[in-house]
Protein backbone atom coordinates (compact mmCIF):
# COMPACT_ATOMS: atom_id res chain seq x y z
CA UNK A 1 0.00 0.00 0.00
CA UNK A 2 2.65 2.45 1.06
CA UNK A 3 4.57 1.42 -2.62
CA UNK A 4 1.60 2.12 -4.36
CA UNK A 5 1.38 5.76 -2.75
CA UNK A 6 4.80 6.59 -2.99
CA UNK A 7 4.33 5.70 -6.88
CA UNK A 8 1.60 7.83 -7.30
CA UNK A 9 3.32 10.34 -5.43
CA UNK A 10 6.09 10.68 -7.73
CA UNK A 11 3.61 10.63 -10.90
CA UNK A 12 1.89 13.67 -9.41
CA UNK A 13 5.08 15.59 -8.35
CA UNK A 14 6.54 15.07 -11.67
CA UNK A 15 3.83 16.09 -13.64
CA UNK A 16 3.66 19.27 -11.73
CA UNK A 17 6.96 19.59 -12.56
CA UNK A 18 6.49 19.54 -16.26
CA UNK A 19 3.40 21.58 -15.69
CA UNK A 20 5.66 24.14 -14.11
CA UNK A 21 7.71 24.43 -16.83
CA UNK A 22 5.73 23.47 -19.25
CA UNK A 23 2.84 26.45 -20.16
CA UNK A 24 6.37 28.78 -20.79
CA UNK A 25 7.40 26.80 -23.76
CA UNK A 26 4.87 28.91 -25.88
CA UNK A 27 7.46 31.69 -25.60
CA UNK A 28 10.01 32.07 -28.86
CA UNK A 29 13.06 29.91 -29.23
CA UNK A 30 16.03 32.01 -28.28
CA UNK A 31 14.00 34.24 -25.59
CA UNK A 32 16.02 32.58 -22.71
CA UNK A 33 19.53 33.06 -21.64
CA UNK A 34 22.27 31.73 -19.74
CA UNK A 35 21.99 28.45 -21.52
CA UNK A 36 24.54 27.18 -20.37
CA UNK A 37 23.15 26.34 -17.07
CA UNK A 38 21.59 23.57 -19.30
CA UNK A 39 24.66 22.01 -20.21
CA UNK A 40 25.28 18.48 -18.46
CA UNK A 41 28.47 18.14 -16.27
CA UNK A 42 30.13 14.82 -16.21
CA UNK A 43 31.87 12.90 -18.79
CA UNK A 44 30.13 9.60 -17.71
CA UNK A 45 27.15 11.01 -18.23
CA UNK A 46 27.48 12.47 -21.44
CA UNK A 47 29.18 9.11 -23.00
CA UNK A 48 25.90 7.98 -22.56
CA UNK A 49 24.10 10.58 -24.68
CA UNK A 50 23.56 12.96 -22.27
CA UNK A 51 21.04 11.21 -19.74
CA UNK A 52 21.65 11.61 -16.42
CA UNK A 53 18.57 12.51 -14.49
CA UNK A 54 17.78 8.84 -13.44
CA UNK A 55 21.58 7.54 -13.46
CA UNK A 56 23.96 10.17 -11.97
CA UNK A 57 25.05 9.50 -8.84
CA UNK A 58 27.69 11.12 -6.17
CA UNK A 59 29.03 14.50 -6.90
CA UNK A 60 27.91 14.95 -10.78
CA UNK A 61 24.48 14.41 -9.23
CA UNK A 62 24.77 17.62 -7.84
CA UNK A 63 23.96 19.02 -11.13
CA UNK A 64 21.62 16.52 -12.60
CA UNK A 65 19.44 15.24 -9.32
CA UNK A 66 20.89 15.43 -6.16
CA UNK A 67 18.06 12.89 -5.10
CA UNK A 68 19.61 9.99 -6.47
CA UNK A 69 22.58 10.60 -3.98
CA UNK A 70 19.93 9.07 -1.18
CA UNK A 71 20.38 5.90 -2.61
CA UNK A 72 24.20 5.67 -3.62
CA UNK A 73 26.49 4.81 -1.47
CA UNK A 74 29.51 7.35 -0.74
CA UNK A 75 30.04 9.77 1.90
CA UNK A 76 31.85 12.40 0.29
CA UNK A 77 32.69 12.30 -3.51
CA UNK A 78 34.18 15.44 -5.01
CA UNK A 79 34.06 15.86 -9.01
CA UNK A 80 36.26 18.00 -11.58
CA UNK A 81 35.56 18.70 -15.04
CA UNK A 82 36.90 19.85 -18.54
CA UNK A 83 35.23 20.54 -21.25
CA UNK A 84 36.03 22.13 -24.64
CA UNK A 85 32.76 22.94 -26.55
CA UNK A 86 32.66 23.62 -30.43
CA UNK A 87 36.17 24.62 -30.24
CA UNK A 88 34.80 27.76 -28.56
CA UNK A 89 34.04 28.02 -25.10
CA UNK A 90 35.59 26.21 -22.32
CA UNK A 91 33.03 24.96 -19.66
CA UNK A 92 34.71 24.42 -16.49
CA UNK A 93 32.37 22.40 -13.10
CA UNK A 94 33.35 21.30 -9.77
CA UNK A 95 31.37 20.00 -7.24
CA UNK A 96 31.33 18.36 -3.99
CA UNK A 97 28.72 15.90 -2.26
CA UNK A 98 28.68 14.78 1.15
CA UNK A 99 26.23 12.76 3.36
CA UNK A 100 24.95 14.46 6.53
CA UNK A 101 22.66 11.96 8.14
CA UNK A 102 20.08 10.58 6.23
CA UNK A 103 20.41 13.26 3.68
CA UNK A 104 22.81 14.38 1.11
CA UNK A 105 24.05 17.77 0.66
CA UNK A 106 25.89 19.27 -2.16
CA UNK A 107 27.95 22.75 -3.43
CA UNK A 108 28.62 23.50 -7.30
CA UNK A 109 30.44 25.86 -9.55
CA UNK A 110 29.86 26.19 -13.12
CA UNK A 111 31.56 28.60 -15.72
CA UNK A 112 31.67 28.78 -19.40
CA UNK A 113 33.84 31.16 -20.92
CA UNK A 114 34.03 32.15 -24.44
CA UNK A 115 37.41 32.88 -26.17
CA UNK A 116 38.55 36.26 -27.08
CA UNK A 117 35.79 38.15 -29.31
CA UNK A 118 37.09 41.31 -31.18
CA UNK A 119 34.48 44.15 -30.88
CA UNK A 120 33.79 46.79 -33.96
CA UNK A 121 31.83 49.63 -34.65
CA UNK A 122 31.11 51.35 -37.77
CA UNK A 123 32.80 54.94 -38.16
CA UNK A 124 32.08 56.97 -41.40
CA UNK A 125 31.34 53.66 -43.27
CA UNK A 126 34.71 51.81 -41.89
CA UNK A 127 35.13 48.93 -39.64
CA UNK A 128 37.06 50.16 -36.75
CA UNK A 129 38.77 47.81 -34.19
CA UNK A 130 38.08 48.79 -30.43
CA UNK A 131 39.38 46.08 -28.30
CA UNK A 132 38.74 42.48 -27.20
CA UNK A 133 36.11 41.00 -24.93
CA UNK A 134 35.74 37.81 -23.34
CA UNK A 135 31.88 36.90 -22.57
CA UNK A 136 31.57 34.50 -19.33
CA UNK A 137 28.79 32.85 -17.21
CA UNK A 138 29.11 31.62 -13.44
CA UNK A 139 26.96 29.42 -10.93
CA UNK A 140 27.21 28.51 -7.67
CA UNK A 141 25.25 26.49 -6.35
CA UNK A 142 23.70 24.37 -2.71
CA UNK A 143 21.03 21.81 -2.77
CA UNK A 144 20.06 19.21 -0.55
CA UNK A 145 18.26 15.77 -0.85
CA UNK A 146 16.43 13.79 1.53
CA UNK A 147 14.26 10.49 1.71
CA UNK A 148 11.36 10.22 1.92
CA UNK A 149 9.87 6.42 2.23
CA UNK A 150 12.07 3.62 1.47
CA UNK A 151 11.94 4.14 -2.54
CA UNK A 152 11.31 7.70 -3.10
CA UNK A 153 13.68 10.83 -2.36
CA UNK A 154 13.36 14.88 -2.89
CA UNK A 155 15.59 17.35 -3.36
CA UNK A 156 15.64 21.71 -3.70
CA UNK A 157 18.79 23.75 -4.91
CA UNK A 158 19.70 27.09 -5.52
CA UNK A 159 22.08 28.75 -7.82
CA UNK A 160 23.67 32.28 -7.77
CA UNK A 161 24.13 33.21 -11.59
CA UNK A 162 25.90 35.80 -13.21
CA UNK A 163 26.46 36.80 -17.00
CA UNK A 164 29.02 39.18 -18.00
CA UNK A 165 28.77 40.02 -22.05
CA UNK A 166 31.66 42.91 -23.17
CA UNK A 167 30.22 46.17 -20.26
CA UNK A 168 27.07 44.39 -19.71
CA UNK A 169 26.31 41.95 -16.85
CA UNK A 170 23.62 41.12 -14.29
CA UNK A 171 23.34 38.92 -11.27
CA UNK A 172 20.80 36.28 -10.19
CA UNK A 173 19.28 33.77 -8.60
CA UNK A 174 17.43 30.24 -10.17
CA UNK A 175 16.01 27.42 -8.05
CA UNK A 176 15.54 23.85 -8.95
CA UNK A 177 13.43 20.77 -7.35
CA UNK A 178 14.21 17.33 -8.00
CA UNK A 179 12.51 13.69 -6.97
CA UNK A 180 13.74 9.99 -7.59
CA UNK A 181 11.48 6.98 -7.10
CA UNK A 182 12.55 3.20 -7.12
CA UNK A 183 10.85 0.98 -8.30
CA UNK A 184 9.09 -2.65 -7.17
CA UNK A 185 11.05 -3.38 -10.22
CA UNK A 186 14.56 -4.77 -9.07
CA UNK A 187 17.08 -2.56 -11.07
CA UNK A 188 14.23 0.27 -12.66
CA UNK A 189 14.43 3.61 -11.16
CA UNK A 190 12.67 6.82 -12.52
CA UNK A 191 13.32 10.94 -11.90
CA UNK A 192 12.77 13.43 -12.70
CA UNK A 193 13.81 17.40 -12.48
CA UNK A 194 12.53 21.16 -12.79
CA UNK A 195 15.30 23.06 -13.11
CA UNK A 196 16.25 26.72 -13.21
CA UNK A 197 13.22 28.40 -12.57
CA UNK A 198 13.34 32.42 -11.26
CA UNK A 199 12.80 35.87 -12.50
CA UNK A 200 13.85 37.83 -16.06
CA UNK A 201 17.71 39.11 -15.50
CA UNK A 202 18.73 42.23 -17.46
CA UNK A 203 21.34 43.03 -20.44
CA UNK A 204 22.15 46.53 -21.61
CA UNK A 205 18.15 47.05 -20.65
CA UNK A 206 17.19 43.91 -22.25
CA UNK A 207 15.43 41.81 -19.99
CA UNK A 208 15.30 37.72 -20.85
CA UNK A 209 14.32 34.78 -19.35
CA UNK A 210 16.45 31.55 -17.32
CA UNK A 211 16.76 27.99 -19.07
CA UNK A 212 13.83 26.95 -17.36
CA UNK A 213 13.35 22.94 -18.47
CA UNK A 214 11.60 19.93 -17.17
CA UNK A 215 13.16 16.36 -17.61
CA UNK A 216 11.76 13.03 -16.88
CA UNK A 217 13.92 9.91 -16.85
CA UNK A 218 14.37 6.19 -16.27
CA UNK A 219 16.91 3.89 -16.09
CA UNK A 220 17.47 0.04 -15.69
CA UNK A 221 20.01 -1.97 -14.74
CA UNK A 222 19.03 -6.07 -15.19
CA UNK A 223 20.39 -7.90 -12.26
CA UNK A 224 19.59 -11.49 -14.49
CA UNK A 225 22.26 -13.70 -13.51
CA UNK A 226 23.89 -13.29 -17.44
CA UNK A 227 24.28 -9.46 -16.82
CA UNK A 228 24.76 -9.43 -12.95
CA UNK A 229 24.22 -5.67 -13.00
CA UNK A 230 26.94 -5.15 -15.36
CA UNK A 231 24.47 -3.47 -17.85
CA UNK A 232 22.45 -0.03 -17.44
CA UNK A 233 20.22 1.31 -20.04
CA UNK A 234 19.02 4.99 -19.43
CA UNK A 235 17.08 7.53 -21.18
CA UNK A 236 15.61 11.43 -20.18
CA UNK A 237 13.11 13.70 -21.99
CA UNK A 238 13.99 17.90 -21.80
CA UNK A 239 11.16 19.93 -22.19
CA UNK A 240 13.34 23.08 -22.41
CA UNK A 241 10.47 26.24 -21.99
CA UNK A 242 11.98 27.84 -24.89
CA UNK A 243 13.04 25.34 -27.73
CA UNK A 244 11.11 21.89 -28.55
CA UNK A 245 11.47 18.85 -26.34
CA UNK A 246 14.63 16.57 -26.60
CA UNK A 247 15.75 13.21 -25.99
CA UNK A 248 19.13 11.72 -24.62
CA UNK A 249 19.20 7.88 -24.77
CA UNK A 250 22.27 6.10 -24.01
CA UNK A 251 23.80 2.61 -22.15
CA UNK A 252 26.97 1.78 -19.83
CA UNK A 253 28.40 -1.74 -20.14
CA UNK A 254 30.68 -1.97 -16.75
CA UNK A 255 32.73 -4.53 -18.36
CA UNK A 256 35.26 -4.91 -14.98
CA UNK A 257 35.24 -2.91 -11.86
CA UNK A 258 38.05 -0.69 -13.25
CA UNK A 259 36.46 -0.50 -16.54
CA UNK A 260 32.94 1.22 -18.39
CA UNK A 261 32.40 1.71 -21.83
CA UNK A 262 29.45 3.67 -22.79
CA UNK A 263 27.28 5.61 -26.04
CA UNK A 264 24.50 6.55 -26.58
CA UNK A 265 22.68 9.49 -28.86
CA UNK A 266 20.85 12.91 -28.74
CA UNK A 267 17.34 13.11 -30.56
CA UNK A 268 15.63 16.29 -32.13
CA UNK A 269 18.92 18.29 -31.89
CA UNK A 270 20.36 20.43 -35.11
CA UNK A 271 23.94 19.46 -34.15
CA UNK A 272 23.89 17.14 -31.78
CA UNK A 273 24.52 13.40 -32.55
CA UNK A 274 26.50 10.27 -31.42
CA UNK A 275 28.20 10.06 -28.03
CA UNK A 276 30.53 7.75 -26.42
CA UNK A 277 32.78 7.33 -23.69
CA UNK A 278 34.88 4.80 -21.19
CA UNK A 279 35.58 5.19 -17.59
CA UNK A 280 38.70 3.86 -15.61
CA UNK A 281 38.60 3.36 -11.79
CA UNK A 282 41.37 3.12 -9.57
CA UNK A 283 40.87 2.53 -5.63
CA UNK A 284 38.99 5.68 -4.91
CA UNK A 285 39.68 7.48 -8.22
CA UNK A 286 37.81 7.44 -11.37
CA UNK A 287 38.75 8.90 -14.85
CA UNK A 288 36.07 9.21 -17.72
CA UNK A 289 36.24 10.69 -21.28
CA UNK A 290 33.41 11.13 -23.30
CA UNK A 291 33.19 12.05 -26.91
CA UNK A 292 30.42 14.13 -28.73
CA UNK A 293 29.87 14.21 -32.55
CA UNK A 294 28.65 17.57 -33.73
CA UNK A 295 26.81 16.96 -37.11
CA UNK A 296 26.78 20.35 -37.79
CA UNK A 297 29.38 21.40 -40.25
CA UNK A 298 32.15 24.30 -38.93
CA UNK A 299 31.69 23.11 -35.28
CA UNK A 300 34.44 21.30 -33.44
CA UNK A 301 33.27 17.27 -31.74
CA UNK A 302 33.07 17.52 -28.24
CA UNK A 303 35.91 16.08 -25.78
CA UNK A 304 34.79 16.45 -21.93
CA UNK A 305 37.00 14.71 -19.26
CA UNK A 306 36.01 14.91 -15.68
CA UNK A 307 37.59 13.24 -12.50
CA UNK A 308 36.12 11.89 -9.32
CA UNK A 309 37.66 11.18 -5.76
CA UNK A 310 35.50 9.12 -3.10
CA UNK A 311 35.96 8.83 0.63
Amino acid sequence: MIRKHVTASFILAAALMAGVCGPARAGNPGEAGLLSLRMGVGAREAGMGEAGVATSSGATAVFWNPANNVFADFRTELTLQHNRYLGLFSHEAAAVAHRIGRGVLGFSFMGFYSDEIHRHTLESGTNVFEGTFEPYDVAFGLNYAHPLGDSFAAGVGVKMVYEKIDFYSDTGFAFDFFITHKTLIEGLVFAASATNLGGQMNLKDEAFDLPTAARLGAAYTPESAFLQGKLTLTGDVLMPRDTNEKAHVGAELRLLPELALRAGTRVNYDSQGLTAGVGFRVGRLRLDYAFSDMTEEGFDDGHKISLNLVW
